[in-house]
């Protein structure tokens, strides 16, 4: 039987830590996360043991990071219906609280950054949602599938592997967005890409309509619109960009 390690580790700069035992979330199948400023880095752990635990600076509006005595001043930690829901307090002017997540790499993972803030995330299994405002969104080594909602930055997203079933969606309204698949990915495509746009793929692509600036890296003039087909179609991956390039790319060997 797995044994998961929960632990809560709460760092700021190196100069003071508090710590919290956290083993009673041992049951949970996913995991919630909402907050306002600050980075989020997540990362899956497998193995035997799987290690739970999570670290964060907080920077106050000093912009110096301060020692922090009692965690639950800054998160508010919450268990319903085997959810967890991590929630950062509302800031009290501009505060930021970067929060560094190792969790077990089968559980679902959602996210939401209000404010700004940069989204890394690798090697979770089970499916992701992130909303975020301002900042890029890194995902590696992903598994079954993403729903990406972004206002202002770019998308990254390498998948391990996926769903057959389950959609895909990257979306933001500003930067470059790219997907990179599994080569026996077989999807049906949907491309918006308004302006500053050119489209690459190692896939070929099945279309009734010529795609704009096809692997020629030069802005298009225009908007890019177009849907096709990977390996014959399946279920949906949208990539859309107001402003930006898209690229499909696949998975090294």
């Amino acid at each position: 039987m797995k044994c998961i390690l929960l632990t809560i580790l709460l760092t700021a700069n190196a100069i003071g830590f508090s710590q919290q035992e956290l083993s009673e979330y041992k049951d949970i199948e996913g995991i919630y996360i909402t907050t306002h400023w600050g980075d989020i880095d997540v990362n899956g752990t497998d193995g035997q043991e799987e290690v739970f635990n999570i670290s964060a600076i907080f920077t106050d509006t000093s912009k110096q990071p301060k020692p922090i005595d009692n965690l639950s001043k800054y998160l508010k930690f919450e268990v319903l219906k085997k959810k967890l829901f991590i929630t950062a307090r509302t800031p009290k002017g501009f505060e930021s609280i970067d929060i560094k997540l190792n969790i077990p790499s089968h559980l679902f993972l959602e996210i939401e950054l209000l404010k700004g803030g940069n989204i890394y995330v690798n090697n979770m299994q089970h499916g992701i949602e992130i909303n975020s405002l301002n900042g890029s969104v890194k995902l590696d080594q992903i598994g079954k599938y993403a729903l990406v909602n972004a206002a202002n930055g770019e998308i990254n997203a390498r998948f391990s592997h996926i769903h057959k079933d389950y959609p895909i969606s990257l979306v933001t309204m500003n930067g470059g967005v790219t997907a990179t698949l599994p080569k026996d990915t077989a999807r049906d495509l949907r491309l918006i890409s308004r302006k500053n746009g050119y489209v690459e793929s190692d896939f070929s692509l099945e279309t009734d309509k010529k795609i704009i600036n096809l692997n020629i890296k030069v802005y298009a003039k225009q908007p890019i619109i177009n849907t096709a087909r990977i390996n014959g179609g399946g279920a949906l991956l949208f990539l859309s960009t107001e402003n930006g390039p898209l690229a499909i790319k696949k998975t090294k060997s």
